[in-house]
């Protein structure tokens, strides 16, 4: 059985209830699912549809959606498995994301990259401060070699060049939910991935 807080989530999400960012936040959330638990939100989706397709349309005050996404904001935990990992396309060669948390509140989100060797991450300038911890392989960092267990902080608003790794790596980021989500990117300042 999925978490209460979850199936409010997916409840307010098959309504319409939930903007943009909720629904990068709530995706991650349900690509973090063991797939033994993905039939029960399918058929949450499911059943929402049915209902609001036999219900007359009718405008709820501001005040009831505000008071639904309170009671589902309240603090919770949850497991990301490594046997369900969905790695998505940077866009970039050689470079794939997979995303471990989302943070409305601090606007940040934390996520898995995993680079080929070879690959190289355009330069770039943070909108948050961001963390860097390699779990495996090499990056090449501002001219220094971090290796596994290595660990690089940037302040918000800090430029750094390009990274490479010639053997390969994997670190985990914590960043800018703006420099990293498409969805949750400003449109005057361009995502990374």
């Amino acid at each position: 059985m999925i978490p209460d807080e979850l199936e409010a989530l997916v409840l307010a999400d098959s309504i319409g209830a939930l903007d943009a960012d909720e629904r990068v936040a709530l995706q991650a959330r349900l690509d973090a699912l063991r797939p033994e638990r993905r039939p029960e939100v399918a058929r949450l989706y499911e059943a929402a549809a049915q209902i609001a397709l036999s219900a007359p349309p009718v405008e709820p005050p501001v005040h009831v959606r505000d008071r639904l996404l309170a009671a589902v904001r309240k603090p919770s935990r949850y497991t990301v498995w490594a046997a369900d990992a969905k790695w998505i396309d940077t866009g970039l060669p050689g470079i794939r994301a997979r995303v471990l948390s989302v943070d409305q509140v601090r606007s940040l989100v934390t996520l898995v990259i995993r680079a080929e060797p070879g690959s190289v991450y355009p330069s770039h300038t943070h909108h948050r401060p961001e963390e860097c911890f390699v779990i495996s392989g090499s990056v090449i960092i501002d001219g220094r070699v971090l290796r596994a267990g290595d660990f690089h902080h940037a302040d918000e608003d800090s430029h750094h060049g390009e990274i490479t790794t010639t053997e390969g790596a994997e670190v985990l980021i914590v960043g800018a939910m703006e420099d990293y989500l498409p969805t949750a990117a400003r449109a005057d300042r361009p995502s990374r991935i």
